[in-house]
């Protein structure tokens, strides 16, 4: 999730690269806030495709690197069966690189259907990152309901783990 917070063209603009002063020691003031709407993002890491996705909106802070966006979708491309993030907000820092959802997550996977009310993408010491969510999550497929007080997501393998006790019921009449 933190590939929202990484526009390629908003941190252009966001950091001046590009714009300097008309005149050398001319100070100008910056304003702190961009608020841009309709993004469509993209995010490589070296030549490979991370994550590419859309917010309605999104705002991002010059002086702290916060970024706030609405009704976001990433796209997490995989062979055969990508994985699908909504939300309707989202918010995090550009320099911890961080990223939280919330207001209700939606996490698709073919035809399973995570459901959770906050998610937070977090880097990992050793490299990579996770997605995790503490909140009760719902996990829903084909003739199964899994219930579970956490998860974590990895967003290499597209594996979701569900954390705490879990509740399973299967054998659900869609699967028949």
């Amino acid at each position: 999730m933190r590939y929202v917070a990484l526009l390629p063209f908003a941190i252009l603009i966001a950091t001046g690269l590009g714009c300097g002063s008309a005149r050398p020691g001319e100070v100008h003031e910056v304003v702190p806030e961009l608020a841009l709407e309709g993004v469509r993002f993209r995010v490589w890491r070296g030549p490979e495709l991370r994550v590419e996705g859309e917010a309605k909106t999104a705002t991002l802070r010059r002086d702290s690197t916060e970024l706030v966006a609405r009704d976001v979708l990433a796209v997490l491309p995989r062979a055969g069966s990508p994985i699908r993030i909504t939300a309707p907000v989202g918010q995090g820092v550009l320099q911890a690189q961080t990223f939280e959802a919330r207001g209700g997550v939606l996490v698709e996977r073919g035809t399973d259907v995570a459901r959770t009310e906050t998610a937070r993408y977090e880097p990992l010491p050793r490299g990579g990152a996770v997605v995790r969510g503490d909140q009760p999550v719902e996990l829903t497929g084909r003739g199964y309901r899994l219930h579970g007080t956490g998860f974590t997501l990895d967003p290499e393998s597209g594996d979701l783990d569900l954390s705490g006790p879990t509740r399973l019921v299967a054998g659900l009449p869609e699967a028949r």
